[in-house]
């Protein structure tokens, strides 16, 4: 007979006791689970709940970042007067901040962790590219002035003979004298280089152009400022209020020494197309090398020792040598090869040509897409050493215009330098006879022929056919 008390048959549970008492422990435990359940539903939807208004918070701290640089980016849109910023596309640029800043806003406070993640992260690519359009754009203000376009213009191109940054209130003497006429619908610009002592009438308000003695070297007329001279009280001095331009001040401006190049060469285009640029010897080492070097075409070889550093004299030399072909160069070696003339037999009228070597490689390196690119830092390394009239924005949005033409294949530059005959003759600045470059009649009216013709739309391979031809003349 079984023990009914017996281990076999609680093991078994035949008659219900063990059962009965395992469901009892059952329903115990799960009293017990079931007694838990709330407090960790609750601690669960408390943290999911944090972890949502943490989330909000930090997508409505990204909003206020992306809000505060899209005004900030659209104050500099309306300030910066850019000329490649018509009305259609600053209402289109305003209006896609707009929406972009209401689809953040929509999607980082939405229920849903991942929408939530969506809208952060089109906020932060968003903030990131307003930033990078922020920095590229703040430096544009500083060369702002007449805008361009692509109507044909003439460019006064000059480098002075000083270190360090470019004094924008006084009057230099200009060491680099280059008119370049652009022509943006041929895509063709025309550089004629003077000769720093080339010896012409200076027109100016306060000198008189009937009396015998009003010539004097080009690199002075510089000095002349807008053609205004005043006495030590700053009262207006007129044409026969001085004796010599060293008894007076003259107004700063660079009118005197544009008009007088105007009036020997006549090319046809009014003051509204007639600019200038003017570096000092540090810009133009800067910008050089900003662009990341330049290749030159050496016509003749030679040797020079001069000035170690162009950012300033600090009293050492080195010895630059160039050879004949193309070369690159960096700052320093173009500015030396650009500035040297007493290792020419023909002096001046070499290092025009070397001159306009340089600006080609200048003109053909801050062209390419790369340099565009990096205008922030090209910029901003010149800015203190370099002075225009010019409204950069428009030089940018002009060149995007023309490289928008069908038969675009790049700019084609051609070069040609006026001559003369080296003489002594008294100069106005001072009354003393000095070294100068008596005008050649011939090689000055065909510097005006080719400015003209390329003004009024003479195709490339025209102009560098008749500028070899008028070279191999002189």
């Amino acid at each position: 007979m079984n023990n009914l008390n017996g281990p076999d048959s609680i093991k078994k549970g035949d008659y219900g006791y063990s059962s009965e008492s395992l469901s009892k422990s059952s329903s115990s435990r799960q009293r017990q689970s079931s007694s838990r359940a709330p407090r960790n539903t609750k601690r669960a939807t408390n943290a999911d709940s944090k972890k949502r208004r943490n989330s909000t918070i930090l997508g409505i701290l990204l909003i206020v970042i992306q809000l505060a640089l899209s005004g900030y980016f659209v104050y500099l849109l309306m300030t910066k007067n850019l000329a490649f910023v018509t009305d259609y596309i600053f209402i289109g640029i305003a209006a896609g901040l707009v929406f972009f800043i209401i689809l953040v806003f929509i999607l980082t406070t939405a229920k849903k962790i991942k929408t939530k993640r969506v809208g952060k992260v089109i906020s932060i690519i968003i903030s990131i590219l307003l930033a990078v359009a922020i920095y590229l754009l703040n430096p544009w203000s500083t060369m702002s002035g007449a805008k361009v376009d692509e109507n044909p213009f003439v460019v006064f191109v000059s480098a002075t003979d000083t270190f360090g940054d470019l004094n924008k209130e006084g009057n230099e003497r200009s060491d680099t004298n280059i008119l370049a006429a652009v022509n943006p619908k041929t895509h063709t610009v025309m550089m004629v280089s003077i000769p720093r002592d080339y010896y012409i009438p200076v027109i100016a308000k306060s000198v008189s152009i009937n009396t015998s003695l009003n010539s004097d070297k080009l690199t002075h007329i510089g000095l002349y400022g807008n053609g205004q001279a005043r006495n030590n009280s700053g009262e207006k001095v007129g044409p026969s209020g001085w004796n010599y331009a060293c008894e007076v001040h003259w107004d700063h401006g660079k009118d005197a020494i544009m008009n007088s190049l105007k009036r020997v060469f006549k090319f046809n285009v009014d003051e509204n197309h007639y600019h200038y640029a003017q570096l000092n010897f540090t810009g133009f080492g800067k910008l050089i090398d900003e662009l990341g070097g330049i290749t030159v075409d050496v016509e003749k070889s030679f040797s020079y020792t001069t000035y170690e550093n162009y950012n300033e004299d600090n009293g050492k030399r080195k010895r630059y040598k160039y050879k004949k072909g193309e070369m690159k160069m960096d700052g320093n070696e173009a500015l030396t090869f650009a500035r040297t003339r007493k290792k020419f037999a023909n002096g001046d009228i070499q290092r025009n040509r070397n001159q306009t070597a340089v600006l080609k490689g200048v003109a053909n390196k801050a062209l390419s897409p790369s340099v565009l690119l990096r205008y922030n830092g090209v910029v901003s390394a010149v800015e203190d050493c370099m002075e225009t009239d010019i409204d950069l924005s428009s030089m940018a949005a002009l060149q995007s215009n023309v490289a928008g033409h069908k038969n675009y294949d790049g700019w084609n530059i051609v070069s040609y330098g006026v001559v003369g005959e080296s003489s002594r003759q008294r100069v106005l600045w001072n009354g003393q006879a000095l070294s100068v470059v008596l005008k050649d009649s011939s090689s000055v009216n065909n510097g005006r022929t080719l400015l003209n013709k390329a003004l009024s739309g003479t195709d490339y391979k025209t102009l560098k056919r008749l500028s070899k031809k008028y070279t191999n003349a002189q």
